[in-house]
């Protein structure tokens, strides 16, 4: 097997790891923002359905949650529920949105130093996943290189 093979292990691995560290840290920065009220404007899951070379097809769904607020008299928007992933199987984007109706009044988090940068909930989605799969990708790279260079 190629060493290139083994790099790109470790390099996937590596950007698992780096996004599910990133969206952890801002999730803890969020928890101190201030928060303002805010409104939902628009509630739904989007549908994305992809095809493969073999003809195999995936579907992922993706709760998409619209909210406006108001901060020293400028209106801004937002659309960031959490930070982490976005997509998730059905069921749990129809419980993501079932929490987020249109007309519903939300607490909204927002950077003091960027108001646009907001986001209603303060944890982290799927996070532990991502680190948990950036770690068996380096890990299955880093064995496949050692076993390459002792056989």
């Amino acid at each position: 097997m190629s060493p290139i093979v083994y790099g790109v292990f470790v390099v996937f691995g590596l950007v698992f790891v780096i996004i599910s560290i990133t969206s952890k840290r801002r999730a803890a920065a969020a928890q101190t923002w201030p928060t303002t009220p805010g409104e939902i404007t628009a509630s739904r899951v989007d549908i994305h359905t992809s095809t493969d070379n073999d003809g195999h097809t995936s579907t992922t769904y993706k709760p998409v949650v619209a909210y406006r607020y108001e901060l020293m008299g400028l209106q801004y928007t937002g659309e960031r529920i959490a930070f982490g992933a976005n997509t998730f199987n059905r069921r749990k984007s129809d419980e993501i949105i079932a929490r987020y109706p249109v007309g519903q009044s939300v607490t909204v988090h927002y950077n003091p130093d960027k108001p646009q940068d907001a986001v209603l909930e303060t944890e982290v989605h799927g996070g532990t996943v991502s680190l948990i799969i950036g770690i068996v990708l380096m890990g299955v790279g880093v064995v496949l290189a050692v076993v390459s260079l002792l056989g």
